[in-house]
């Protein structure tokens, strides 16, 4: 990956954090479509990659590289919910699962708006058991049930961590 296409800020044992581009972080939405919860939602990669491009731009669009420095997770975190960030979207490449980089990411946006606000949300289907136990283990707890948010029928659960 060129200089030009990342901005690299750090590094850990799962690999490199950089800060997307538009153009890299519009790239990653063909395989987030392909694995769940977005393809049981039935998202779309053109609408998805014009959504990460544009918080991309806005500076919210972190990644996790592997060592060969590839692409291998994503996350989206915005400013300004409830006194605290929001992680709008979070997707680690299945080949790249158990490695710690969801963890990494997380983490990076974690200190970051930690620096600054009192909390960081993040919303789950209720029904996607791994991600809340992920996000339990991050330091998560449920402070809110969302019926009908994402899709008529399914429900999210609004998450907080509190600022250490």
């Amino acid at each position: 990956m060129s200089r030009a296409a990342a901005v690299e800020v750090g590094q850990g044992r799962q690999g490199r954090i950089i800060r997307a581009t538009p153009a890299v972080a519009r790239r990653q939405a063909e395989w987030i479509v392909a694995i769940e919860p977005w393809k049981g939602l039935d998202y779309q990669a053109p609408a998805l990659g014009r959504y990460l491009a544009r918080q991309a731009r806005a500076g919210d669009v972190w990644m996790a590289l592997t060592a060969a420095r590839q692409p291998a997770g994503i996350i989206v975190a915005t400013d300004g919910f409830l006194l605290g960030g929001f992680i709008a979207l979070l997707a680690v490449r299945p080949e790249a699962s158990g490695q710690g980089l969801g963890q990494a990411l997380v983490g990076h946006v974690a200190a970051r708006v930690f620096a600054r606000r009192r909390w960081l949300f993040v919303s789950c289907d209720a029904a996607n058991g791994a991600a809340l136990r992920f996000y339990r283990r991050q330091g998560f707890t449920r402070v809110g049930r969302l019926p009908d948010l994402v899709r008529e029928g399914r429900i999210e659960l609004l998450l907080r961590k509190p600022r250490p």
